[in-house]
Parts: structure tokens; C-alpha cells; sequence
């Protein structure tokens, strides 16, 4: 069915050559325990998140996102399939981003024909993938959740935190 991009409530879907969604991945360190035969990597935090995307052309309204400085956040949202309107259900997959336009690559132009222009989303506070309405990854820095296939790890922790707060 194809995807859409919106860099806050401006739709691409007329300009985009093509998304990048962010790598989820985690930093990691190996452990050795003494007297084993096998190591093991384990998991830390996840890494900083990142979404380069391309656009054709040159527009303002993207470009001059960049240089916004932290707590000046830019809403992108990416969307595959549809929103069923009557029944207020997501159908395919939705992913919503909070973060910075934090790059942007000039096009290049050669003869009288420019290529696409480049940007790159990063500062990324705020990852929410949902597939047909199901959570499968919520990642939000200030809230400090982490939601893995609907399920809250932050939770015990934001609790602990919480009291130990009071």
C-alpha cells in the first residue's frame, strides 16, 4: 500500500524519495564469568536513535527546521496502509517520532536537474511503532518509558524512582 511521511503537520508524500526508519539498536559489553566456558554479551541502553530521509527538491518549510535547539521539538510521523475513520482503529503500521532536524544535505545539481535533498532526524526523544493499534515499541526519554510488544519494563523502575523521590 505504500508509506507517508509528515515532518510535523506538513505532508510529504508529494516530495519524499525515501525514509529511513531509526536502527533500534543497544549498547553491550561482554561478560566472562569465571570458570565458564562461553561469554556473553549483555544489553544496556539503546543506542541514540536516528531517521535520514530524503526529499525532492528543495523546500523551506522542511529546511528551515534546522538549528532549533532542544525543547523545540519537531513531530514526524510515518504511516503504512491506512486509518480505518469509522471504527477509529489503525490498519498497518504507524510510527511517531519527537526529535530535531539535525542535518541537512544540500542537493546537488548537475546541469538543470537537482538531486534529492537530504535531512536527518536525530535528538530523537520520543519512538511509538504501532501495528494495527498494538504498541510494539514505545521509547520515550522523558517519561523514561521503555514498552516492548505492549508490555511496560519502565514501569517498576519509574516506581522505585518515584518513591525513592518522595
Amino acid at each position: 500500500m505504500g508509506a507517508n511521511w509528515y515532518v510535523d503537520s506538513l505532508n510529504q508524500m508529494l516530495r519524499l524519495e525515501k525514509i529511513q526508519l531509526p536502527e533500534l539498536e543497544r549498547d553491550s559489553e561482554t561478560f566472562s564469568p569465571g570458570g565458564s566456558f562461553f561469554q556473553i554479551d549483555v544489553p544496556y541502553e539503546i543506542q541514540a536513535l536516528e531517521a535520514p530521509f530524503s526529499l525532492n527538491g528543495s523546500h523551506a518549510d522542511v529546511r528551515s527546521l534546522f538549528g532549533r535547539e532542544p525543547g523545540d521539538w519537531t513531530n514526524f510521523y510515518y504511516y503504512e496502509r491506512l486509518r480505518d475513520i469509522r471504527d477509529g482503529k489503525n490498519l498497518g503500521r504507524v510510527v511517531m517520532l519527537r526529535g530535531l532536524v539535525g542535518g541537512v544535505k544540500q542537493a546537488e545539481v548537475k546541469g538543470k536537474k537537482a538531486d534529492m535533498t537530504d535531512y536527518k532526524v536525530n535528538t530523537i526523544v520520543h519512538y511509538h511503532d504501532v501495528v494495527d493499534g498494538k504498541t510494539v515499541h514505545k521509547f520515550d526519554f522523558f517519561t523514561n518509558t521503555l514498552i516492548i510488544n505492549t508490555v511496560d519494563y519502565s514501569a517498576p523502575v519509574n516506581r522505585l524512582l518515584g518513591a525513592a523521590a518522595a
